[in-house]
């Protein structure tokens, strides 16, 4: 028989959890109050408007990075360990609460030239990515995750691969990272690229919401290109195209349970246990996420006074408190990582993670010419 889990701590383990829980909350506060703090600054333009474009005066990076550099110079007390480890899945139940961000409309708009980008692209690299970590002896653990993000959706889908390849959290440390810089370079490439080209705010939206894999950076390219034109086209077109990306989270993790745990039986295939492989690996929040979309989409949450604006409600569930569960949890890992321990992934995923993005990025954009202007002419205003 099976070992019976309870759903709920003990009162001993809960008050263990508390000091490190605690002090999660509170590095969460101070990364949050310096991203806000930039944001204000940021808009008197110069430096600190650079810091804010590039992403590194994020409430993620400061949490990843500031964590890092606390774990392996002052070290974690071990009264804070248990609450430390405890705060990492936190992060789920933010993930759900990103429905409340989203309406059923938005996903019916997001047909024709952007569910094309995406199945062509955005999947096949992440699938491109899982292949070649195979070949080069890769650990599951980090090309799962490194596939998904690459491909699919950034954060949102190296947290929902995680569970599926039983990554640790230095894989997870190792994936974030790679994309995050990544995508730094390329916020302040992209546009300047896009210029040079003629491309409209359009194709330039669909372009940028393919090649940048972090949902923040491909908004913020956007909005850069959209300051040299006239209206926000880019952003409108670059929302589209992102958020076929989200709907695909769910394909993702059901082709990694594929490839990661029915494929490699081989000849015992027909023993594997499919259905209790997928509700055992897939991720329940990922389920969730449809379920506030569902709730969103019927009004449960308020309606908005605006076509296309969020309710109170919505916004406060799909913004405020999901990015506060995304911060707690994004603390306990970066105060999980341990140097030494990071050094053992190796380079190999870094490379292929960033070649097969840099080769998404330069065939998109061929593809995206070739088609030209007029094919992507109606996205903005799907997204309006």
């Amino acid at each position: 028989m099976a070992q019976y889990k309870r759903l709920w701590p003990t009162a001993e383990e809960f008050m263990g959890w508390l000091p490190g829980l605690i002090a999660c909350i509170i590095f969460a506060i101070i990364a949050m109050n310096i991203e806000a703090l930039v944001g204000q600054l940021a808009k008197g333009g110069g430096f600190w408007k650079v810091l804010k474009q590039s992403g590194f005066a994020s409430y993620v990076i400061i949490l990843l990075l500031g964590g890092m550099i606390i774990r392996n110079t002052v070290g974690i007390p071990k009264v804070l360990q248990n609450g430390v480890n405890i705060a990492r899945p936190i992060i789920k139940p933010g993930i759900i609460l990103l429905g409340a961000h989203y309406m059923w409309g938005d996903v019916v708009r997001a047909t024709g030239p952007a569910t094309l980008m995406v199945i062509i692209f955005v999947f096949g690299t992440a699938v491109m990515v899982m292949t070649l970590g195979k070949r080069f002896g890769v650990p599951d653990s980090l090309a799962g995750i490194m596939g998904a993000g690459v491909g699919i959706c950034g954060v949102s889908a190296i947290i929902a691969m995680s569970p599926v390849v039983r990554s640790r959290p230095r894989d997870l440390f190792y994936a974030i990272a790679t994309i995050l810089l990544f995508g730094t370079v390329m916020l302040f490439t992209l546009p300047f690229i896009g210029r040079a080209l003629g491309m409209t705010q359009e194709m330039f939206g669909a372009w940028v919401a393919t090649a940048i894999l972090n949902t923040a950076q491909l908004t913020a390219a956007a909005a850069l290109y959209d300051s040299w034109f006239t209206g926000n086209a880019a952003l409108l077109s670059a929302t589209i195209v992102n958020i076929v990306r989200v709907v695909f989270i769910p394909i993702i993790v059901l082709f990694g349970i594929w490839f990661y745990i029915v494929r490699p039986a081989g000849k015992e295939a027909g023993k594997v246990d499919v259905w209790g492989v997928i509700k055992e690996k897939f991720p329940v929040f990922v389920l969730g996420f449809f379920a506030v979309v569902i709730l969103n989409s019927l009004g449960v949450f308020g309606t908005a006074a605006e076509l296309g604006k969020r309710s109170p409600m919505a916004q406060l569930l799909g913004k405020d408190l999901m990015k506060w569960f995304f911060a707690i949890g994004f603390a306990g890992i970066g105060l999980n990582i341990d140097v030494q321990q990071m050094k053992k992934a190796g380079g190999t995923a870094f490379v292929i993670g960033v070649v097969a993005a840099l080769f998404k990025a330069g065939v998109s954009l061929l593809v995206i010419l070739a088609l030209g202007a007029d094919f992507f002419a109606g996205m903005a205003a799907a997204g309006a």
